[in-house]
């Protein structure tokens, strides 16, 4: 990798430690739910579910716990890049299988309420994101990348099971 494409990876990832405080909190809370909606599946029959739900459900625990520990680290360590990318990418994808969850339980008995969730979601992002480029005009190739992340998740693990594509 060239110093060209360091720069512009450094650019696509910028420590925040009032973001990475908040995000700790957010995850925390997240994965307290997550056990407990863990929890009420299995004692109303986890066969009810798709097992791309529970997949997704079970994953994110660990996305999320390791992704606070990660934002942890920018508090107090003086090199803290690879810390907030790994927090990043495990927080968003973390995040983006409980977004998945909502629209597969949906579809069990609403399959276009399910498919009209993940258009708005992914629309709603498409918007957020293009207010950050609007201010951000520098970072167009970091918020285009984040997007793109999103969707692709978003249609891998919810929009295609719930087509029945696999």
């Amino acid at each position: 990798m060239n110093k060209r494409e360091c720069m512009k990876m450094n650019e696509m990832f910028k420590t925040n430690p009032h973001k990475a405080i908040t995000r700790v909190t957010i995850n925390s809370f997240m994965v307290g739910s997550l056990f407990f909606i863990l929890t009420l599946i299995w004692t109303m029959n986890p066969e009810k579910f798709s097992s791309w739900v529970i997949i997704q459900l079970v994953l994110a625990i660990p996305l999320l716990f390791v992704s606070s520990l990660a934002y942890s680290k920018i508090g107090y360590w003086k090199e803290t890049k690879l810390w907030d990318r790994f927090g990043w990418f495990t927080n968003n994808l973390g995040n983006i299988f409980v977004l998945n969850v909502v629209g597969l339980i949906t579809s069990t008995l609403f399959q276009t309420l399910s498919l009209i969730y993940f258009g708005l979601t992914i629309s709603l992002m498409l918007i957020y994101s293009i207010i950050n480029i609007y201010y951000l005009p520098e970072q167009f190739s970091s918020k285009l990348f984040k997007f793109l992340f999103f969707v692709v998740v978003m249609i891998l693990g919810g929009i295609l099971p719930v087509l029945g594509v696999y």
